[in-house]
C-alpha cells in the first residue's frame, strides 16, 4: 500500500507514477531520469514526494513526461520534451518542475508516449 489516504486520481507513465488527493494535492514517485517527477530534480524517488501547490485537477503522464490542469484552468507539464516539443511550452527543453503552457480555459488532458493532447473550452 501507498502511503497516505484520499487519494482521487493516478496515472502511470514509463517508470513512474502521480496520484493526486482529494485536497488537491500532486504526489510523484519512481523513474526521474527527466524530470518526470516535477520535483525539481532527475533523483529516482522510492515514496510519494508532494509537488508545490494544493489546487491540482486533473494529472495524465505520458512516456517521460507529464501533465497537470489546476482548478483554474492552466495546464502546467514538465520531463522530457528533448526531440518532439510534447510539453507544449514551445521549446524542446527538459524541465525538472512543472511549467505552465500558454493559455488558459484547459478542460481536457492526455499523455501518449511522445506527445500530449489538451483541449480548451470555447
Amino acid at each position: 500500500q501507498i502511503p497516505g489516504t484520499s487519494w482521487n486520481d493516478i496515472a502511470g507513465g514509463n517508470g513512474f507514477s502521480l496520484a493526486r488527493k482529494t485536497d488537491g494535492t500532486l504526489w510523484v514517485w519512481g523513474y526521474n531520469n527527466s524530470g518526470q517527477l516535477g520535483d525539481g530534480t532527475t533523483i529516482s524517488k522510492s515514496s510519494p514526494v508532494q509537488i508545490p501547490g494544493t489546487s491540482w485537477n486533473d494529472i495524465a503522464a505520458g512516456g517521460c513526461h507529464s501533465m497537470a490542469r489546476k482548478t483554474d484552468g492552466t495546464l502546467w507539464t514538465w520531463g522530457f520534451n528533448y526531440y518532439y516539443g510534447e510539453l507544449g511550452d514551445g521549446t524542446t527543453i527538459r524541465r525538472s518542475s512543472p511549467v505552465q503552457v500558454p493559455g488558459t480555459s484547459w478542460t481536457d488532458i492526455a499523455g501518449g508516449y511522445s506527445h500530449s493532447l489538451a483541449r480548451k473550452s470555447v
